[in-house]
């Protein structure tokens, strides 16, 4: 894994801020990559993109800098719309009851999601994907990590566990097995699949058996 692709959020040709106009053109963009890329099945060419998107190549080199920093956008578009929606506030009187609605919630998101299938399938080999989504999961599993410690001092999970660790077990778990549930035929019912990762979760975090939800 080489620390010389693009990154989105890098600014490939100037050190403005972007207008709004420039920002509108890059979520243009975005939708158009993510679209053909769902296509094509984790394929797309930048000439295509820009196509789909109404403006020119040039344009999308401009703002992304090259088809790595556009796939990496995509990505990390991905990953922003995933943390707002583990980053909600769940109401419930205990740390389970709230944390069995995040991951209802999660697993709702990544199965109604088209970009998932694709993400976690054909294009999570790509070397810009795994680079741009190592940061994404690595924010994921630092917000996880302080949730899990909320989850100790409440009472609710014992305190041996690390909370980083334990983050990384259970996000590196859950996309597995959403990974693997997608290759289903039919689709699976995301209410059906978040119950039975639900019980792993408690189970391996060691939840305690008066804070179940």
């Amino acid at each position: 894994m080489t620390s010389t692709l693009p990154r989105a959020t890098d600014a490939p040709n100037d050190n403005t801020a972007p207008t709004l106009r420039g920002r509108k053109t890059r979520e243009k963009l975005i939708d158009a990559a993510r679209g053909a890329l769902i296509e094509g099945a984790g394929e797309a060419e930048i000439t295509d993109i820009a196509s789909r998107a109404g403006v020119s190549a040039g344009l999308a080199y401009h703002h992304f800098g090259s088809k790595d920093g556009l796939v990496s956008a995509v990505v990390e578009d991905f990953y922003a719309r995933y943390v707002q929606i583990a980053n909600t506030r769940f109401r419930g009187e205990t740390w389970a009851q709230r944390e069995v609605q995040r991951v209802q919630a999660v697993i709702r998101f990544l199965i109604d999601e088209p970009f998932t299938r694709t993400l976690f399938g054909p294009l999570g080999r790509s070397s810009a994907v795994v680079h741009a989504e190592s940061h994404c999961m690595a924010d994921l599993v630092a917000r996880g990590a302080r949730n899990i410690a909320q989850g100790q001092a409440d009472g609710d999970l014992p305190r041996q566990a690390d909370p980083n660790i334990a983050a990384a077990f259970v996000l590196g778990g859950l996309r597995q097995s959403v990974t693997l549930a997608l290759l289903e035929d039919p689709a699976p019912d995301a209410e059906q699949l978040a119950r039975a990762i639900w019980i792993l979760i408690a189970q391996s975090l060691g939840l305690r058996e008066g804070s179940k939800s």
